[in-house]
């Protein structure tokens, strides 16, 4: 036995098909307004949990580069007081050999004593080299100033000590990984040869006419410290080639996930536009395909 199809079956059915089709035009019409295919969880769970993980990941890789970036003035300028003190270091070259000169008189040592003791204030200058309110050279202990020096009565530099520490400072840069980006003022300034002392130990010299040390010992301990240095500030560049590198491997990743993400929910205006008509005929069809359907009720009638 067949089931009755009613009047009330009819109208309920074209009703429900109607509000499908008027659902699905509303649908399209807020991804073209959004530029969205996927607006809420709803539409597409598994597209909108990629997209949550996408846009995790390239919220990560942006703060990673800020990370980079705001570390890069440190290493310009710990790389540029490396290189001001290598400077001085080669004029005090060239001045230890006009010292060592057997021509020269003790009155054009004691000028060239001078010279040396102002390259000296430059490195201690450049040894406490601060930047962004930090100095660059203590280790961890940025926030206080990491060589002291000793001074006589005259108001000279004698002696140099290092107060600061040879802890690491690093930033993330990506999951799990980290970059040491200083490098320790006593490592760089002291480890093999004390910058500081080689410049009194110069200046004295000089105002003692020792010629025998400048020719010997000195020029010695200005090659060593000078390849300290080059050491110190090779440590710097690689970390800022590294870094150069990380910054293009971010950039890189960061787009491919922003494609990906785009594949997953950004909307294809051509085709949203072409399904939007082609449900608008159909919402109208239907419309017209109920108005047959349902019959004419008796208030049609009062009129």
């Amino acid at each position: 036995m067949g089931m009755r199809i009613t009047q009330q079956m009819v109208t309920g059915k074209a009703l429900i098909d109607l509000h499908r089709q008027t659902r699905r035009i509303l649908d399209l019409q807020e991804e073209l307004s959004t530029g969205l295919k996927v607006n809420s969880p709803s539409d597409d769970p598994l597209a909108a949990r990629r997209a949550i993980n996408l846009r995790s990941a390239i919220s990560k890789n942006d703060q990673y580069s800020i990370n980079i970036s705001a570390i890069g003035p440190q290493l310009l300028e710990t790389t540029t007081a490396i290189q001001t003190v290598q400077s001085a270091l080669q004029r005090t070259r060239e001045l230890t050999l006009q010292g060592a000169n057997g021509t020269y008189t003790q009155v054009q040592r004691d000028q060239i004593a001078i010279e040396v003791n102002q390259l000296l204030e430059g490195m201690f200058e450049q040894s406490n080299h601060m930047t962004n309110g930090r100095y660059v050279f203590g280790g961890t202990r940025t926030l206080t100033a990491p060589f002291e020096a000793t001074r006589n009565a005259q108001g000279e530099i004698t002696s140099v000590a290092y107060t600061g520490n040879d802890e690491s400072v690093e930033i993330q840069v990506s999951d799990g990984a980290s970059v040491v980006i200083n490098e320790s003022g006593e490592r760089a300034f002291q480890q093999n040869q004390d910058v500081f002392q080689l410049l009194i130990d110069i200046r004295d010299n000089l105002r003692a006419g020792n010629t025998t040390a400048l020719q010997g010992d000195r020029l010695t301990e200005i090659k060593t410290a000078q390849d300290q240095l080059l050491i110190s500030m090779a440590h710097v560049g690689a970390t800022q080639n590294r870094l150069d590198r990380l910054v293009m491997n971010l950039e890189d990743f960061t787009d491919q996930f922003k494609e990906t993400l785009s594949d997953n929910i950004d909307a294809d205006y051509a085709d949203t536009i072409i399904n939007l008509n082609t449900q608008s005929n159909a919402f109208q069809a239907a419309l017209n395909a109920a108005a047959r359907v349902i019959q004419p009720s008796l208030l049609d009638f009062v009129r």
